[in-house]
């Protein structure tokens, strides 16, 4: 087993991290920027190193900051978590040529399937079905060629983005060339990549993942599924655990379908696999190489603590569990979320009740920067069955208690006990259309 593994993240995953490493008796590193020298997960870890200013490309973007903090510390290993680094294979390169065991895939695989252009043409030549789209585009030309032949609307993606980034929606032709050269322009800026691609855009689609691990002999084990449908400008809101929409055949089929797409590929580490389900047939969206930011429902339906089986797996300390509890009831969770963050934002209240799972970087008294992302924890219920699970999340949102910034609980609660998130009656594009005519509504004086 390891004796020491540096965390390159910061916030509510480097704590998740942490406490799987406390289990192991593994000792901990942590690096941080200048705006998070009190942070929750900097006084967690057994150790802490100061990598930079606030700016995130200065400090936990900063591949030879952090590695540096690594040969410092002495460390074994380094587990990037999600966001940042996390599927950056030039730093997963750069931890091997310094003998430090990088917590994932191997850099060719990260590549791979960072770059979504390419991961489609790799489904396709595995014999699964791809979204209707092109692969990297070469010019206009090619890309109005293109577009007829798609159909409307459509997305302009980028084929290094990630996290809802880099995408632009074209209704028409008149709409093509003007949101092309301004993807492309994101894309360079984002991604330092300026390569996009097509995608048909399926008017009635679901969201659903597949958790996977593999072992050091890359042999591949599936850990169940989600329903990541719920989103608000491409970012999730609520996710469950396992998709209660699909059939047992049709989970069959991703199981099938992720041993194709994975099989004699030596992948190693944790991963997703996303896929739009649309009019009963699965596509095949992406795959996020990493720790997924909602891994913890699947843990709450299958009982295993993912992150504690990636540590011992890395380090040949244990092998694929044989059998996975079949998705033993239904887990739900929301994410609690910053809105219009102030120049102050600090954390005055902030309670739980113990009927929920709370994954969190922050506690009541913190300070919130406003340089990283939004999140302010992950709260999660499981019961029996679904409609047991919502009585339990709506209960327990209504135990929450946050004070100090303004946050998107009103909106988890609203969700939760509308009719049609109960009757499992969305899609993907539900929660924005249901946004965007609120606010048509409320700019009519109509705030009912």
């Amino acid at each position: 087993m390891f004796k020491k593994v540096l965390i390159a993240n910061r916030g509510e995953v480097a704590c998740r991290i942490i406490r799987a490493c406390r289990q192991l008796n593994i000792a901990t590193v942590a690096v941080y920027s200048t705006a998070d020298r009190d942070a929750l997960f900097v006084h967690q870890a057994d150790e802490a190193y100061c990598i930079g200013p606030a700016n995130a490309k200065k400090s936990y973007l900063n591949r030879e900051a952090v590695l540096m903090a690594g040969i410092i510390a002495n460390v074994d290993a380094i587990h990037p978590g999600y966001g940042f680094l996390s599927e950056d294979a030039l730093f997963a390169k750069m931890c091997a040529q310094c003998d430090i065991t990088w917590l994932g895939p191997t850099a060719d695989l990260i590549e791979l399937m960072g770059n979504k252009a390419a991961a489609r043409k790799f489904a396709a030549s595995r014999g699964i079905a791809i979204i209707p789209g092109t692969f990297v585009l070469n010019d206009l030309d090619h890309a109005k060629q293109a577009a007829k032949k798609i159909g409307y609307p459509l997305l302009i993606k980028a084929s290094q983005g990630g996290g809802g980034k880099g995408i632009r929606l074209v209704n028409n032709v008149a709409q093509l060339q003007a949101q092309l050269a301004i993807a492309r322009q994101e894309a360079g800026s984002s991604f330092a990549n300026n390569e996009i691609y097509l995608e048909k855009v399926l008017q009635s689609a679901r969201h659903i993942e597949v958790q996977v691990i593999g072992d050091q002999a890359g042999n591949i084990q599936v850990l169940g599924d989600r329903d990541c449908t719920l989103q608000t400008r491409r970012q999730k809101v609520i996710e469950e655990s396992p998709a209660t929409f699909i059939t047992q055949a049709q989970r069959r089929e991703l199981v099938q379908m992720v041993h194709q797409l994975l099989d004699n590929c030596n992948y190693q580490g944790l991963g997703t696999i996303e896929f739009l389900f649309n009019q009963d047939r699965f596509y095949f969206l992406e795959m996020n190489t990493r720790l997924q930011v909602e891994h913890g429902v699947t843990e709450t339906t299958t009982g295993l603590d993912i992150v504690l089986l990636q540590l011992q797996l890395a380090a040949n300390d244990a092998r694929l569990p044989d059998y996975i509890p079949s998705n033993e009831g239904v887990a739900i969770e929301c994410r609690l979320t910053l809105t219009t963050p102030t120049q102050v934002n600090q954390l005055k209240m902030f309670n739980f009740p113990a009927t929920m799972r709370v994954d969190t970087g922050y506690q009541a008294g913190d300070f919130i920067p406003p340089f990283y992302d939004s999140l302010l924890a992950k709260m999660i219920v499981s019961a029996p069955t679904r409609s047991k699970a919502i009585n339990k999340m709506n209960s327990a949102l209504a135990q929450v208690r946050i004070d100090g910034v303004q946050s998107n609980l009103s909106q988890l609660q609203s969700i939760i006990a509308s009719d049609w998130y109960q009757s499992n009656q969305f899609l993907v594009t539900t929660l924005d259309a249901r946004i965007t005519t609120n606010e048509s509504t409320a700019k009519k004086g109509n705030l009912d």
